[in-house]
């Protein structure tokens, strides 16, 4: 009991993590941790324990019998961990009646304000605090308690967050001015595939980071990266004036147009979907109100959205 009383709640979300993917470098990324220092944070782990939790050899990662006896208590203790980490950065804050929302490039397009605004109207006495995401830091401040809910993209799930499709909409390659492409109606992707692009900084999900630069339908093709941007104001202005290209969700420039820089349709069927997140554990109870409204009013005005298609569906 001593030695759990000192063990890091860390290292055993580390465990957790290992437990659930019997694979050290998914868990690594998952945790956006480098494999080495998963592996020595499970070591320690161990050690501190006097409990082998893995079998660990050239066919893969299986529990021990003692590590699958240890672990649903290890899931309590790091879900209470979160929820009393969050009750201190509310008190800390003295102001637990708050609701700090991010947002991720447009938020949720044309839907953005009139799902503030329902949640303004519902929840007179939940102040909101509307801060607009650094793509440099990825997801870690949502990880980290400094938001409680954000609005953005997220192609695929990440295991500590709750994420709700809330609709979809196309892709627009974005040119340059003076680009060959810059007059035509639509293209398929692939013909900037031979451009720099400019992206999203890699400390976003990797998994996402793959997405906007299609590396899938590169088939081995590796992308020329010219400039990673923290923002949408950042992206729009490495294409104007450092002739870069890239793809943004079609609601980006005609949300915040951008002199120099030319959208043009995409012809392969890929969309951008939009969600809403919080953490899995540890969770503002006002988030999931936002998330429920956010659901509702999509639902309601799909229209505002043009060329969107609703995929309001189960938490992911």
């Amino acid at each position: 009991m001593h030695k759990l009383c000192r063990m890091q709640v860390r290292a055993l979300a580390h465990f957790v993590s290992v437990a659930d993917t019997l694979n050290f470098r998914i868990a690594a990324e998952r945790l956006h941790m480098s494999q080495p220092a998963l592996t020595r944070s499970i070591a320690a782990l161990e050690k501190s324990l006097d409990v082998r939790l893995f079998n660990r050899d050239t066919r893969g990662v299986a529990l021990t019998t003692e590590g699958a006896q240890l672990l649903e208590r290890a899931r309590g203790l790091v879900a209470a961990s979160d929820e009393f980490s969050y009750l201190a950065r509310a008190i800390s804050a003295g102001s637990p009646d708050q609701l700090r929302v991010g947002i991720y490039g447009n938020g949720l397009a044309e839907l953005t304000h009139p799902v503030l605004s329902a949640f303004a109207r519902e929840y007179p006495d939940t102040g909101l605090q509307i801060r607009h995401a650094d793509f440099a830091r990825g997801i870690e401040p949502l990880l980290a308690g400094e938001m409680d809910i954000a609005f953005l993209r997220a192609p695929g799930g990440v295991p500590s967050l709750t994420t709700i499709p809330l609709f979809s909409e196309p892709l627009n390659v974005v040119v340059w001015d003076g680009h060959p492409l810059a007059g035509r109606e639509a293209v398929h992707v692939s013909e900037i595939f031979g451009d720099s692009w400019v992206t999203f900084p890699p400390s976003i999900p990797s998994r996402w980071g793959e997405f906007w630069l299609f590396e899938k339908e590169r088939a081995g093709g590796k992308p020329n990266v010219g400039a990673f941007a923290r923002n949408e104001q950042e992206f729009l202005a490495a294409v104007a004036y450092t002739k870069l290209s890239g793809v943004i969700p079609a609601s980006g420039l005609r949300l915040q147009p951008h002199p120099g820089v030319r959208a043009v349709r995409i012809l392969d069927d890929v969309r951008s979907t939009v969600s809403v997140a919080y953490p899995a554990s540890g969770f503002n109870p006002a988030a999931v109100a936002l998330a429920r409204i956010a659901a509702d009013v999509v639902r309601d005005n799909m229209h505002l959205v043009a060329e969107a298609t609703e995929i309001v569906g189960a938490p992911v």
